[in-house]
């Protein structure tokens, strides 16, 4: 029988053959003998082949089969291999290593990228960043990257490192216009950074960065036009999640005078259940 991908409530998806077609159900039985049997919707099976369970692939469409469970497996494969970076065509997916990976981000991979067409190299946040600036070039229009993900997946770090590109690049003639957008960060973290159940420095707001260039397409200058807040954790607290950091800030070094103003005390004063 045809080799699937099924469900699994721990792993994702297991590999296994469809051993009995139950009408909306289907029988698949794990290649992994460790696992057993299951009767699961068909809607929760999908095809595999041999070959996409061992290999990976820079780029997910180049895979026989394009589906949730393909997909999640060449991405895990990858990710073990510290491969963080996959294309689903012109769309970057990153995971988040949580160590650091020698020379990922150093200046001779920032250099190798400039001038290369998606595809030539691997998969590289500096990729998406040289194809932003080539066809705002070719184009002469402005470009947008949209960097999103869920929390802890890393999207502060993504900007920094698009910052640092085309800003390196062609910025050299701009002063520290990088340095000078990422300077403002820790002010901005401070009114719209919190703690969550699964990150303690997670940034509860959005932001909308430009970098700006002349007509010989040089770096020169920078702007923060749009701060997006997550008003509601003002007012009210999900569990032991907290308030923004400069609320616990103001408590931990603002002036006496200003505390009394404020009505400040301590943060166990505050806690919402």
């Amino acid at each position: 029988m045809d080799i699937v991908w099924a469900r699994h409530p721990v792993e994702g998806f297991i590999l296994g053959r469809l051993s009995e077609i139950l009408g909306d159900e289907v029988e698949v039985s794990p290649l992994d003998l460790k696992y057993s049997k299951v009767t699961l919707p068909y809607v929760d099976v999908y095809p595999a082949s041999r070959e996409e369970c061992t290999k990976d692939f820079d780029d997910n469409c180049e895979m026989m089969f394009l589906n949730e469970g393909s997909l999640l497996n060449n991405i895990r494969i990858r990710y073990y291999k510290n491969k963080i970076y996959t294309y689903v065509a012109n769309i970057l997916i990153a995971v988040n290593p949580y160590k650091e990976i020698p020379t990922l981000y150093s200046k001779d991979m920032l250099k190798s990228y400039q001038g290369k067409s998606l595809g030539e190299k691997p998969p590289h946040v500096f990729a998406i960043a040289d194809k932003a600036f080539r066809d705002m070039k070719v184009f002469k229009e402005s470009q947008s990257i949209i960097v999103s993900g869920e929390s802890g997946a890393g999207k502060t770090e993504s900007t920094k490192h698009l910052l640092k590109y085309l800003c390196d690049m062609w910025g050299a003639h701009a002063g520290p216009i990088e340095q000078k957008i990422l300077d403002a960060n820790p002010v901005l973290e401070a009114f719209g950074n919190a703690k969550t159940t699964r990150n303690n420095n997670s940034s509860r707001f959005g932001k909308f960065i430009e970098v700006h260039f002349d007509k010989k397409f040089q770096v020169v200058g920078g702007h923060i036009s749009h701060y997006l807040l997550e008003k509601s954790r003002i007012c009210s607290s999900q569990g032991e999640e907290r308030s923004y950091h400069i609320f616990y800030l103001l408590m931990a070094g603002g002036p006496e005078a200003l505390r009394q103003q404020l009505y400040l005390t301590k943060p166990d004063d505050f806690n919402v259940s």
